[in-house]
Protein backbone atom coordinates (compact mmCIF):
# COMPACT_ATOMS: atom_id res chain seq x y z
CA UNK A 1 0.00 0.00 0.00
CA UNK A 2 1.55 3.17 -1.05
CA UNK A 3 1.67 5.85 1.52
CA UNK A 4 0.38 8.56 -0.58
CA UNK A 5 -0.36 11.99 1.80
CA UNK A 6 -4.16 11.92 3.10
CA UNK A 7 -6.02 14.79 4.99
CA UNK A 8 -5.02 14.94 8.99
CA UNK A 9 -8.04 15.18 11.31
CA UNK A 10 -10.24 13.84 8.47
CA UNK A 11 -14.17 13.04 9.54
CA UNK A 12 -14.10 10.48 6.96
CA UNK A 13 -12.01 8.42 8.45
CA UNK A 14 -13.44 8.94 11.68
CA UNK A 15 -16.16 8.12 10.85
CA UNK A 16 -15.44 4.82 9.41
CA UNK A 17 -13.59 4.32 12.76
CA UNK A 18 -16.66 4.78 14.70
CA UNK A 19 -18.84 2.72 12.54
CA UNK A 20 -16.70 -0.35 12.63
CA UNK A 21 -16.17 -0.17 16.18
CA UNK A 22 -19.33 -0.19 17.19
CA UNK A 23 -20.85 -2.53 14.85
CA UNK A 24 -17.94 -4.99 17.18
CA UNK A 25 -19.43 -3.43 20.15
CA UNK A 26 -22.93 -3.86 19.18
CA UNK A 27 -23.09 -7.28 17.90
CA UNK A 28 -20.68 -8.59 20.93
CA UNK A 29 -23.34 -6.90 23.18
CA UNK A 30 -26.02 -9.02 21.88
CA UNK A 31 -24.30 -12.65 21.91
CA UNK A 32 -23.05 -11.44 25.25
CA UNK A 33 -26.96 -10.90 26.29
CA UNK A 34 -27.81 -14.26 24.19
CA UNK A 35 -25.49 -15.93 27.04
CA UNK A 36 -23.42 -16.92 23.82
CA UNK A 37 -19.75 -18.42 24.63
CA UNK A 38 -16.73 -16.69 22.14
CA UNK A 39 -19.58 -13.44 22.13
CA UNK A 40 -15.89 -11.02 21.69
CA UNK A 41 -14.72 -13.40 19.11
CA UNK A 42 -18.27 -12.77 17.03
CA UNK A 43 -18.53 -9.21 17.44
CA UNK A 44 -14.22 -8.52 16.56
CA UNK A 45 -15.16 -11.04 13.31
CA UNK A 46 -18.02 -8.45 12.37
CA UNK A 47 -15.93 -5.62 12.72
CA UNK A 48 -13.30 -7.13 10.84
CA UNK A 49 -16.01 -7.84 8.02
CA UNK A 50 -17.07 -4.13 8.28
CA UNK A 51 -13.69 -3.18 8.33
CA UNK A 52 -12.82 -5.09 5.27
CA UNK A 53 -16.04 -3.19 3.04
CA UNK A 54 -14.28 0.00 3.96
CA UNK A 55 -10.61 -1.03 2.66
CA UNK A 56 -12.14 -2.26 -0.96
CA UNK A 57 -13.58 0.96 -1.33
CA UNK A 58 -9.91 2.59 -0.60
CA UNK A 59 -8.22 -0.69 -2.32
CA UNK A 60 -6.52 -1.49 0.48
CA UNK A 61 -5.79 -5.11 1.39
CA UNK A 62 -5.52 -6.67 4.59
CA UNK A 63 -1.95 -7.79 3.14
CA UNK A 64 -1.23 -4.27 2.54
CA UNK A 65 -1.78 -3.72 6.38
CA UNK A 66 0.82 -6.51 7.33
CA UNK A 67 -1.07 -9.67 7.39
CA UNK A 68 1.44 -12.43 5.19
CA UNK A 69 3.27 -15.00 5.93
CA UNK A 70 6.88 -15.10 6.34
CA UNK A 71 9.26 -15.90 3.34
CA UNK A 72 11.91 -17.96 3.75
CA UNK A 73 13.93 -19.35 6.35
CA UNK A 74 15.73 -15.73 7.67
CA UNK A 75 12.43 -14.44 7.27
CA UNK A 76 10.44 -17.24 9.55
CA UNK A 77 13.02 -16.78 11.97
CA UNK A 78 13.06 -13.30 12.21
CA UNK A 79 9.50 -12.92 13.00
CA UNK A 80 9.34 -15.90 15.32
CA UNK A 81 12.43 -14.65 17.39
CA UNK A 82 10.45 -11.17 17.31
CA UNK A 83 6.99 -12.60 18.67
CA UNK A 84 9.14 -14.87 21.44
CA UNK A 85 10.58 -11.72 22.25
CA UNK A 86 7.27 -10.12 22.61
CA UNK A 87 5.97 -12.98 24.87
CA UNK A 88 9.42 -12.64 27.34
CA UNK A 89 8.63 -9.12 27.48
CA UNK A 90 4.87 -9.18 28.16
CA UNK A 91 5.53 -11.51 30.80
CA UNK A 92 8.26 -9.94 32.90
CA UNK A 93 7.01 -6.49 32.85
CA UNK A 94 3.64 -7.73 34.11
CA UNK A 95 5.03 -10.24 36.29
CA UNK A 96 8.18 -8.11 37.94
CA UNK A 97 6.52 -4.21 37.34
CA UNK A 98 3.12 -4.04 36.91
CA UNK A 99 1.31 -7.03 38.95
CA UNK A 100 3.38 -5.96 41.83
CA UNK A 101 2.02 -2.19 41.30
CA UNK A 102 -1.64 -3.20 40.45
CA UNK A 103 -1.45 -5.58 43.77
CA UNK A 104 0.24 -2.66 45.86
CA UNK A 105 -3.17 -0.19 45.12
CA UNK A 106 -5.40 -3.20 45.83
CA UNK A 107 -6.45 -3.75 41.83
CA UNK A 108 -7.26 -6.91 41.42
CA UNK A 109 -10.15 -8.37 38.37
CA UNK A 110 -13.19 -8.99 40.30
CA UNK A 111 -13.85 -12.90 41.04
CA UNK A 112 -16.38 -13.29 39.09
CA UNK A 113 -14.48 -12.95 35.30
CA UNK A 114 -12.62 -16.40 35.37
CA UNK A 115 -16.62 -17.84 35.53
CA UNK A 116 -16.84 -17.05 32.15
CA UNK A 117 -14.17 -20.17 31.61
CA UNK A 118 -15.65 -22.67 34.02
CA UNK A 119 -17.79 -24.76 31.41
CA UNK A 120 -14.91 -25.91 29.83
CA UNK A 121 -13.11 -27.50 33.24
CA UNK A 122 -12.85 -31.39 33.14
CA UNK A 123 -13.51 -31.47 29.75
CA UNK A 124 -10.78 -31.34 27.15
CA UNK A 125 -12.54 -31.44 24.20
CA UNK A 126 -14.52 -28.18 25.22
CA UNK A 127 -11.21 -26.65 26.29
CA UNK A 128 -9.32 -27.64 22.79
CA UNK A 129 -12.47 -26.40 20.90
CA UNK A 130 -12.54 -22.95 22.85
CA UNK A 131 -9.08 -22.83 22.57
CA UNK A 132 -8.47 -23.24 18.66
CA UNK A 133 -11.60 -21.35 17.55
CA UNK A 134 -12.15 -18.08 20.28
CA UNK A 135 -8.41 -18.01 21.98
CA UNK A 136 -6.71 -18.47 18.57
CA UNK A 137 -8.65 -17.56 15.96
CA UNK A 138 -10.78 -14.92 17.86
CA UNK A 139 -8.68 -13.18 20.26
CA UNK A 140 -4.80 -13.67 18.26
CA UNK A 141 -6.24 -13.57 14.76
CA UNK A 142 -9.00 -11.29 14.53
CA UNK A 143 -8.05 -9.21 17.72
CA UNK A 144 -4.72 -8.07 15.76
CA UNK A 145 -6.04 -7.85 12.43
CA UNK A 146 -8.66 -5.20 13.89
CA UNK A 147 -6.86 -3.92 16.43
CA UNK A 148 -3.03 -3.17 15.25
CA UNK A 149 -4.07 -3.89 11.34
CA UNK A 150 -7.06 -1.95 11.33
CA UNK A 151 -7.42 0.03 14.03
CA UNK A 152 -4.09 1.62 14.46
CA UNK A 153 -3.92 2.23 11.08
CA UNK A 154 -6.55 4.06 10.55
CA UNK A 155 -5.88 6.11 13.69
CA UNK A 156 -2.38 7.32 11.99
CA UNK A 157 -4.77 8.29 8.85
CA UNK A 158 -6.53 10.79 11.28
CA UNK A 159 -3.94 11.72 13.24
CA UNK A 160 -1.20 12.17 10.80
CA UNK A 161 1.65 9.47 9.98
CA UNK A 162 4.19 12.08 11.09
CA UNK A 163 5.70 10.45 14.96
CA UNK A 164 3.19 12.85 16.88
CA UNK A 165 0.57 10.93 14.74
CA UNK A 166 1.81 7.24 15.94
CA UNK A 167 1.99 7.80 19.35
CA UNK A 168 -0.87 9.27 19.50
CA UNK A 169 -2.53 6.32 17.80
CA UNK A 170 -0.85 3.55 19.49
CA UNK A 171 -1.99 5.61 22.86
CA UNK A 172 -5.77 5.79 21.66
CA UNK A 173 -5.54 2.25 20.41
CA UNK A 174 -4.25 0.67 23.44
CA UNK A 175 -6.76 3.05 25.64
CA UNK A 176 -9.55 1.63 23.13
CA UNK A 177 -8.40 -2.48 23.74
CA UNK A 178 -8.49 -2.03 27.63
CA UNK A 179 -11.74 -0.34 27.86
CA UNK A 180 -12.71 -3.39 25.66
CA UNK A 181 -11.97 -5.78 28.29
CA UNK A 182 -13.45 -3.33 31.53
CA UNK A 183 -15.36 -6.58 32.61
CA UNK A 184 -12.39 -7.29 33.70
CA UNK A 185 -12.26 -4.12 36.34
CA UNK A 186 -9.75 -1.62 36.50
CA UNK A 187 -6.60 -4.06 36.67
CA UNK A 188 -7.86 -6.01 33.61
CA UNK A 189 -8.05 -2.50 31.37
CA UNK A 190 -4.76 -1.04 32.26
CA UNK A 191 -3.31 -4.55 31.71
CA UNK A 192 -4.49 -5.28 28.37
CA UNK A 193 -3.67 -1.48 27.15
CA UNK A 194 -0.35 -1.91 28.11
CA UNK A 195 -0.26 -5.58 26.09
CA UNK A 196 -1.95 -3.36 23.55
CA UNK A 197 1.09 -0.98 24.37
CA UNK A 198 3.78 -3.54 23.01
CA UNK A 199 1.84 -5.33 20.81
CA UNK A 200 1.25 -2.18 18.97
CA UNK A 201 4.87 -0.88 19.00
CA UNK A 202 6.47 -4.21 17.90
CA UNK A 203 4.11 -4.27 15.05
CA UNK A 204 5.39 -0.84 13.96
CA UNK A 205 8.88 -2.10 14.50
CA UNK A 206 8.04 -5.23 12.44
CA UNK A 207 7.73 -2.67 9.53
CA UNK A 208 3.76 -3.28 10.07
CA UNK A 209 3.62 -7.20 10.05
CA UNK A 210 0.96 -8.66 11.92
CA UNK A 211 2.19 -12.18 11.86
CA UNK A 212 4.67 -11.93 15.36
CA UNK A 213 1.87 -9.78 17.43
CA UNK A 214 -0.56 -12.80 16.14
CA UNK A 215 2.40 -15.40 17.17
CA UNK A 216 2.89 -13.71 20.38
CA UNK A 217 -0.58 -13.28 21.30
CA UNK A 218 -1.85 -16.74 20.27
CA UNK A 219 1.31 -17.91 22.42
CA UNK A 220 0.34 -15.86 25.59
CA UNK A 221 -3.45 -16.45 25.69
CA UNK A 222 -2.77 -20.29 25.69
CA UNK A 223 -0.23 -20.11 28.63
CA UNK A 224 -2.65 -18.11 30.84
CA UNK A 225 -5.90 -20.43 29.57
CA UNK A 226 -3.78 -23.51 29.61
CA UNK A 227 -2.72 -22.71 33.74
CA UNK A 228 -6.34 -21.77 34.15
CA UNK A 229 -7.29 -25.18 32.76
CA UNK A 230 -4.55 -27.26 34.16
CA UNK A 231 -5.25 -25.37 38.00
CA UNK A 232 -8.61 -26.03 37.63
CA UNK A 233 -9.59 -22.13 37.67
CA UNK A 234 -7.37 -21.75 40.18
CA UNK A 235 -5.20 -19.37 38.08
CA UNK A 236 -6.57 -17.09 36.15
Amino acid sequence: MKETPKQTYNPKVLLEIVLVLALMIGVKSIFDYLGVNGAGSIGIWSGIVAATMFMKKEGIKWKDLGFFLPKGRRDWLINLGLAFLTVIIVFLVMGLILDPILSYYGLEKPTDVASRFQFFLGKPLYFILYLVTVVWIGAALGEELLMRGFLLNRLSDFFGKNKFGWVVSLLVHAAFFGMLHSYQGLAGIITTAFIALVFGTVYLVAKKRLFPVIIAHMVINTISLTAFYLTGGVVN
